[in-house]
């Protein structure tokens, strides 16, 4: 799973196959993709204490979608993923994720990862430790019944403590943060929005894209992006979380 995505996989009309329903799945389309899988405390993504770069190479990218599923907004990007044939990963909210299970499982099914972002969406470092821990589980609970392997974890607001991170990491999880975020979450039109990730990324060159599956904004703005990417010359890789054996969804170990 090497070849680059180029303009010729960006306009690939649709997936010719859809991946078996079981954690690691391989990305339901004809064209390839790099995998990269993260072991269990290996935190990626921005400069925060705790976490390194993901390594990706020149003019690739991973993208990652926050605070899903939401039934008006997470079919389209779905759907315009499918088309593009693009691998991305959602880090979703247990709420949603437990009001619509069938998003969950789509998701998974056509090859994407899926990892936690907690119940509630709480501040997790404004919050006592147990009950931080008790939002992260729960939040994963939905996952597991969709068939995820729930062994990837975005905090709210890119927030964590060093004590949450040992935690995540003893319990066979790893955590992604963001190189490029264009907040799109703020509600602007979404031509200023591109714009913002356009100049991060060519500043970048590479990067953890971070967007929200939640905002119709963003929706809007995903086939403008996808286009961008293939005229570009970027890659898009597909992040995926390393088998664990230790993770249980309550948040025990075995």
């Amino acid at each position: 799973m090497r070849r680059r995505l180029g303009r010729s996989a960006l306009g690939v009309a649709a997936c010719v196959a859809v991946a078996a329903l079981f954690p690691g799945a391989a990305f339901a389309c004809s064209a390839s993709h790099r995998t990269i899988e993260l072991a269990p405390g290996q935190n990626v993504g921005g400069n925060a204490a705790g976490y390194a770069p993901l390594g990706l190479r020149e003019r690739e990218v991973v993208l990652t979608f926050d605070d899903g599923p939401n039934p008006d907004t997470t079919p389209k990007i779905l759907d315009m993923l499918r088309q593009a044939c693009a691998p991305a990963t959602f880090f979703v909210l247990g709420e949603p994720a437990q009001e619509f299970p069938s998003l969950v499982r789509r998701a998974l099914a056509d090859g994407h990862a899926v990892g936690g972002h907690t119940h509630t969406h709480s501040d997790l470092t404004e919050i006592p430790f147990n009950d931080a821990t008790r939002d992260i589980t729960s939040g994963l609970l939905p996952v597991a019944v969709a068939g995820g392997q729930s062994s990837l974890f975005r905090f709210p607001h890119l927030k964590d403590t060093p004590e949450l991170l040992v935690w995540l990491r003893e319990h066979g999880m790893a955590a992604v943060g963001a190189d490029i975020d264009p907040h799109d979450w703020e509600g602007d039109p979404p031509e200023e929005t591109l714009a913002r990730l356009k100049a991060q990324l060519r500043k970048a060159g590479r990067g953890i894209i971070i967007l929200h599956d939640n905002q119709p904004n963003t929706a809007r703005l995903l086939p403008d992006l996808l286009a961008f990417l293939g005229r570009e010359g970027y890659s898009i890789a597909r992040l995926v979380g390393a088998p664990t054996h230790r993770q249980l969804a309550s948040g025990e170990t075995r």
